[in-house]
């Protein structure tokens, strides 16, 4: 009953797969035997597809776990690549002229001349979700082998990106089982012929000025523009949304394990829709959904500049360290340092809400490292981006993302020292000056002189406290906030009920309001958070009395407080990070 349905299944695909599948006939895994010869097909030196003898082994497996098809490979092109390479995986491999499996590298063997197939019906399956599959999930698992024998990690080639970037991005992505290595420049020295079974393709996780994404080899094409690859999972993240990518190879280079393709993810054609255990399925034509990034830097010590244009797939998992990570190449290519010093970042995050209301991040801040500038430059930005696209409140369409980021040997640092206000007697309301002492590194103290209005209520000798902004937790914090908050607060209307259950209600639903926080709140009051840049002078009152300015703050809980300090908090940007503190008395007059 089984095999009658698995038939049954395959050859609706076939049905549906137009003119150009049924120019390639299957070979069933039923009829495969041990000592059957055909060819592959494959990629190992830019875009010239050549083929290598296959001989079939043996075939593992059953109906409930899946097949896989142990092969031995040999000639000329295997002994070019140093053996079956990654990249070489969905490598089509047909017997007797009949496409029987892609070479799927998920088992390391000692002699790089054998490998798993992954056979063709199972691929298939992965362009028509319906087909049944005797309990198991549509499409999943191609086999249990296989799912057991795929490393740890997807390898990722990255194009164009400084090795400090590199190293920021391998640090990032390690918590999601990822690593990426320096492929040397992005993008093909020649235009690449369109993809066929044998091409070498990508899956892109970023495009354009840079790139990133894992290279295989196309399997099945037809005349709709449907594709299959790899032969393994890219990032099994089931129906996808990542770039479906030409590829230009290098070379194969040999390795103690395994050999490996080189090469550099070409043009976008396409889309990747489903990540399986089976290997990719895509289409050529439109792109997937993706945020556009814009990034500039300049060394002001040099007068240096430079910009990078790029495309990140939309995952709220990946995105934020990949927009990270371009930001910080960019700057890394500008700079040509490694050294310490401090940076001026400023960047606008575009996005609208789960009602396609526009939401908006802009931010300027300083920043400074006695030896990881670049690594610091991104941080908030990174942990903004986090905000959006991993908050557990609503769905978040980002739009677009714009960074400029200037750059410095200089230790822009300064320590508060003293404070004190130019007015003798001002009135409650007036505006007053206040100046106030810095000890800039390593140089004599200067004095910036910052404005702040008396509120309308203050009376008798008040404390003021100036303070610097760089207190780097906070975006930390506004994380743990987040995670600890509750549901977004929806505007219920009150059904039946007496009078005072109604009034009970209503009370209960403001008071869940005051203790809720809705994302738009998050966004509003990560604008109006202190930059490290700022002089701030905060006073606070209880019952009308005067009180430190802390006080108000401790009191108060949630987002707010922490971000935006207490009502009567004002701030004043200067061009040095700022630190330390103290305090100031001023004596009010009541207002006339």
């Amino acid at each position: 009953m089984w095999k009658t349905l698995c038939s049954l299944g395959l050859a609706l695909v076939l049905l549906t797969g137009g003119q150009a599948s049924a120019r390639t006939p299957i070979l069933p895994v039923e009829q495969l035997q041990a000592g059957m010869t055909g060819y592959a097909k494959t990629v190992v030196s830019g875009d010239t597809i050549e083929t290598f003898p296959v001989e079939v082994l043996g075939v593992t497996g059953n109906d409930t776990q899946g097949y896989q098809i142990l092969i031995r490979a040999g000639g000329d092109v295997i002994e070019r690549s140093g053996g079956i390479s990654q990249g070489m995986s969905g490598s089509p491999v047909y017997i007797n002229g009949r496409l029987a499996g892609a070479v799927a590298f998920g088992k390391a063997f000692n002699d790089p001349h054998y490998c798993f197939l992954q056979p063709i019906e199972t691929m298939l399956r992965m362009l028509n979700p319906v087909v049944p599959r005797r309990g198991l999930p549509s499409s999943l698992p191609a086999s249990k082998a296989e799912a057991k024998s795929l490393p740890a990690g997807t390898q990722l080639m990255a194009g164009g990106f400084a090795p400090l970037a590199l190293d920021k991005l391998n640090r990032d992505l390690g918590t999601s089982g990822l690593t990426a290595f320096d492929a040397g420049a992005s993008g093909s020295p020649r235009p690449i012929g369109d993809l066929e079974p044998g091409s070498a393709v990508g899956v892109a996780l970023m495009t354009g000025d840079l790139t990133l994404g894992a290279i295989g080899t196309v399997t099945w094409t037809d005349e709709q523009g449907r594709v299959l690859a790899f032969g393994h999972p890219f990032l099994q993240r089931g129906d996808a949304d990542f770039f479906l990518t030409k590829a230009w190879i290098l070379t194969s280079l040999p390795n103690i394990q395994t050999s490996y393709k080189v090469g550099t993810v070409g043009e976008s054609v396409g889309t990747v829709t489903q990540d399986r255990s089976a290997g990719v399925a895509g289409k050529i034509g439109p792109l997937p959904a993706s945020i556009p990034v814009f990034v500039q830097a300049t060394d002001m010590d040099r007068s240096e500049n430079g910009s990078a244009r790029v495309q990140v797939v939309d995952d709220p998992q990946l995105a934020p360290d990949l927009i990270s990570a371009a930001v910080t190449s960019t700057a890394a290519q500008v700079a040509d340092t490694a050294a310490g010093g401090s940076g001026r970042v400023e960047f606008d995050v575009q996005a609208s809400d789960s009602q396609d209301k526009p939401l908006r991040i802009v931010r300027q801040n300083m920043f400074y490292s006695t030896d990881k500038l670049l690594d610091t430059l991104p941080e908030e930005l990174q942990e903004s981006l986090n905000v959006l696209m991993r908050n557990k409140l609503e769905n978040v369409n980002i739009r677009s993302v714009d960074v400029k980021v200037d750059m410095s040997t200089e230790s822009l640092v300064a320590d508060v020292q003293s404070a004190s206000v130019r007015e003798k007697h001002p009135q409650a309301g007036d505006t007053i000056h206040i100046d106030v002492v810095l000890k800039p590194y390593r140089s004599g103290d200067m004095v910036r002189t910052v404005e702040y209005k008396l509120p309308e209520d203050a009376e008798g000798t008040i404390r003021l406290r100036v303070s610097g902004g760089a207190a780097m937790n906070w975006i930390q914090e506004l994380i743990r906030n987040q995670k600890e908050s509750g549901v977004p607060v929806t505007d219920g209307k009150e059904d039946g009920g007496s009078g005072k259950d109604k009034d009970k209600d209503k009370q209960k639903q403001e008071e869940e309001k005051k203790r809720k926080i809705r994302l738009r709140d998050y966004v509003r009051e990560v604008n109006k958070a202190v930059r490290n840049n700022d002089i701030i002078v905060e006073y606070a009152v209880r019952g009308g009395a005067p009180q430190a300015a802390g006080d108000e703050a401790e009191q108060a809980t949630g987002l707010t407080a922490m971000l935006a300090g207490g009502p009567h908090r004002q701030v004043t940007p200067v061009d040095y990070i700022v630190d330390g503190e103290t305090t100031v008395s001023v004596k009010v007059k009541a207002a006339d």
